[in-house]
């Protein structure tokens, strides 16, 4: 069993430091407000994920997992409640970039778009900014 839930300001140094040991880095990274938190029942982390929001689109940011403690089904389902979090909270599509496409998000629904096809709220965002022709951008609509 695990919980998914949002965090807060008293997560921060929890995250920043599980994002960090996974190599990511931290500057330019959304507000601790817009992660998601997966915890086991005892609160240990085992995975984190950024959703920014920009009108009715959403931004997935730094999906962070812990290999040792993240089975395929518990991945699965970490996922599915962000998905499920993204319709409650009435957004129309979300969208990730990445290096490379991924199986993962295409069972998930998303598909491989052209930067052209970015809603212009999205376009000011640094991941869209900085080298994004060097990235694959995905899209999944939830409406």
């Amino acid at each position: 069993m695990f919980l998914v839930r949002k965090a807060t300001t008293e997560d921060v140094a929890a995250v920043w430091d599980f994002v960090k040991r996974s190599g990511l880095e931290v500057d330019g990274l959304p507000k601790i407000e817009s992660f998601l938190i997966a915890e086991s029942e005892e609160k240990e982390l085992f995975g984190v994920i950024a959703l920014e929001t920009f009108g009715n689109a959403g931004l997935l940011r730094a999906l962070v997992l812990n290999s040792s403690e993240s089975t395929s089904e518990r991945l699965l389902r970490f996922f599915d409640q962000v998905i499920q979090l993204a319709k409650k909270n009435q957004l129309d599509e979300l969208y990730l970039t990445s290096k490379e496409e991924s199986f993962f998000f295409q069972v998930f629904g998303f598909s491989t778009i052209p930067v052209e096809n970015i809603p212009t709220t999205l376009k000011t965002n640094e991941l869209f900014t900085n080298h994004s022709d060097q990235r694959v951008i995905m899209r999944k609509r939830l409406t």
